[in-house]
């Protein structure tokens, strides 16, 4: 089973590093102020999403995977929120120009084209418009075989270390750029704190292959977390 397979059907909300924790650590230390139009680029099953639309953002979710956005109705349904959830791809959005305040992402944008998806949020920023964009970060240098195990279990597309990121942003047009709270991989896919509205398919716990490809996962990550972090890309327009 694929990686992002095996995420939809448990209904995962917080795959991303550092998890949930790590979400709210952020938004602790960044506040979106209320009001602010919201782009969730990659949103899933709409955890974040329905997270910030609760704190009164006007949220806009986006995923490639309908089954995803399947689950993250679900979610907002039973949250009795309001909350926008649009089929799209992060390197080609379905917005027009500089319709968001801000734009959300945590670990999308290293399974697209990155030079793709980050003019695409570049382009529907309004001015003055922030990115916020948690990624996995080269740390300490892969060999070739490695990093082809890593981009092969979950699909990436590519990797890059803090200097290539901010050179990313740089040529993309934002104006200042900076990685915030780099750290290192968890060893394993515990979330510290429980998803209420996870809704994972039927048969999930007794599909064995969910459990080979969660077992992969955390045997992959033991093996490169010295060479694999995650930091939040803050990126203004």
């Amino acid at each position: 089973m694929e990686y992002l397979d095996m995420l939809s059907a448990l209904g995962i909300g917080s795959a991303h590093p550092g998890g949930f924790a790590a979400t709210l650590s952020q938004l602790e230390q960044f506040p979106i102020p209320a009001g602010a139009r919201v782009l969730e680029v990659g949103c899933g099953t709409g955890r974040t999403t329905c997270y910030l639309a609760k704190m009164g953002c006007r949220m806009v979710g986006l995923d490639i995977r309908q089954d995803m956005l399947k689950k993250a109705a679900l979610r907002a349904n039973a949250e009795g929120l309001d909350v926008q959830f649009v089929h799209g791809d992060a390197a080609a959005l379905p917005f027009e120009n500089e319709t968001f305040d801000v734009v959300f992402a945590e670990s999308v944008t290293n399974f697209v084209n990155a030079e793709k998806a980050l003019s695409e949020y570049y382009r529907v920023l309004a001015p003055g418009g922030v990115l916020y964009d948690r990624e996995v970060m080269i740390t300490r240098p892969l060999d070739e075989e490695s990093l082809t195990a890593v981009y092969r279990f979950f699909g990436m597309e590519s990797a890059y270390s803090e200097a290539e990121w901010l050179r990313l942003l740089g040529s993309t047009g934002f104006k200042s750029s900076e990685v915030s709270g780099l750290i290192r991989f968890a060893e394993n896919m515990t979330d510290e704190i429980p998803d209420h509205f996870q809704f994972p398919d039927a048969g999930t716990i007794t599909d064995f292959r969910i459990w080979q490809t969660v077992l992969k996962h955390d045997d992959l990550i033991v093996e490169h977390r010295e060479n694999l972090g995650s930091g939040i890309l803050i990126a203004r327009k």
